[in-house]
């Protein structure tokens, strides 16, 4: 007897499978992200609000090749303006400190100086008179430094603190008369503001032994200012938009 499946329309018994051959674009599509990522790790890596008993946080890594380990990692904190005791102060006092926990350490007398420039800094670019009576404290945290090898060259360092710090105050909601960031050529240091047209640092190692003038110095880490800058002000524009 003769029983066929009424269940389901079954297809010959002699049919294969239909194969299809892949795209010759298909390899050049594999390769597109790779080249992408090459490009993200030259540039920087931002996110703000980490430190969750902070006003304001910001955690950097500014990238210094196409390796992964070459790389300067700086988380920045920023507590007040909160009041401050003692006799009246028409604006708000400013300290900047410096806490380096990689293995190889900084110099004390070097930390000093980092921290007098970056207060010298952000003291011209805060609205400190807003914030009467009271007090803002930064403090930076190396935690990454690729310049082991090269000694003395506190160049990366000085330019991820003066980013992280504009980040950092723009999280706690500090107002400044601009967004400042930093631009670099060799083991020179310049900050900017007012997109690049003033000066509000400048660290020229001791070490150096450029031969270009002060000029050309700070047209060259004009350049380096002016990428920075516009990586900050898009993540800021996009953490608004994400809050909103």
């Amino acid at each position: 007897m003769n029983i066929t499946d009424r269940r389901r329309i079954l297809g010959p018994s002699n049919a294969k499978p239909l194969i299809f051959e892949k795209p010759e674009s298909s390899e050049q599509e594999v390769q597109q992200p790779q080249e992408k990522s090459n490009v993200e790790n030259e540039s920087m890596y931002i996110k703000n609000g980490l430190v969750s008993n902070a006003n304001g946080s910001s955690y950097l890594e500014l990238k210094n090749g196409e390796l992964s380990e070459q790389c300067t990692i700086l988380l920045t904190s920023v507590y007040g303006p909160r009041p401050s005791r003692g006799a009246f102060s028409s604006k708000a006092s400013l300290s900047v400190q410096f806490k380096e926990v990689t293995i190889e350490k900084i110099p004390s007398g070097e930390l000093k100086e980092i921290c007098n420039f970056l207060s010298n800094i952000f003291s011209a670019v805060i609205n400190l008179e807003r914030y009467p009576k009271s007090g803002i404290d930064i403090f930076l945290s190396l935690v990454q430094n690729p310049t082991t090898s090269d000694e003395g060259n506190l160049q990366p360092i000085i330019a991820a603190c003066v980013n992280g710090i504009t980040l950092a105050l723009a999280d706690a909601g500090i107002e400044i008369f601009d967004t400042v960031s930093a631009g670099t050529y060799k083991r020179n240091v310049v900050a900017f503001s007012k997109n690049g047209t003033e000066v509000v640092g400048l660290w020229k190692d001791k070490e150096d032994d450029t031969e270009n003038n002060i000029l050309n110095v700070i047209e060259s880490c004009k350049e380096s200012y002016l990428k920075n800058r516009k990586v900050i002000i898009e993540y800021l524009i996009r953490s608004r938009d994400a809050d909103i």
